[in-house]
């Protein structure tokens, strides 16, 4: 009877540490399936992280060549700006010596006003113009971006 019940205790015990085995085999195998998916999940987040990284600096650089094309617009309409001021200031030097009375004097001031009022509104519009372009430039690809990275 002794003899049968440390067979049976045996058993028992055999019993239990193979459920403990399949137990450990089976927590395992749930844990790397756990991994596996995590480790797919970081993979699909750092992809998504590159993508939209690399829209980021898509953008970046067609901004910053739109903003460059755009300040060299400016400087040349600022560039053309001061030529024509410059030569509108001539000519209304050389008009004010020739001036005999006060009524020439008035009128070639009035004048040289006038045309360099008119062109600083004009070099006005062209800058809004430009600053303008350059906005929609920088929207209209940041959307395309986004679009390309959804």
């Amino acid at each position: 009877m002794a003899q049968t019940a440390r067979t049976e205790a045996g058993k028992a015990t055999d019993n239990v540490a193979e459920l403990g085995k399949r137990a450990a085999h089976e927590g395992a195998d749930v844990a790397r399936e756990a991994i596996d998916r995590t480790g797919d999940a970081a993979r699909r987040g750092l992809e998504t992280a590159q993508r939209t990284a690399g829209a980021a600096l898509e953008v970046e650089r067609a901004v910053a060549r739109r903003s460059a094309e755009g300040a060299s617009e400016v400087g040349r309409a600022f560039a053309e700006l001061v030529k024509e001021q410059a030569r509108s200031n001539v000519e209304a030097f050389q008009a004010l010596t020739r001036a005999v009375d006060w009524d020439q004097v008035a009128r070639v001031q009035g004048e040289l006003l006038r045309a360099s009022v008119e062109r600083a509104a004009a070099f006005t519009r062209r800058y809004l113009e430009v600053v303008q372009a350059v906005v929609a430039s920088a929207a209209s690809t940041t959307r395309e971006q986004a679009r390309k990275a959804a």
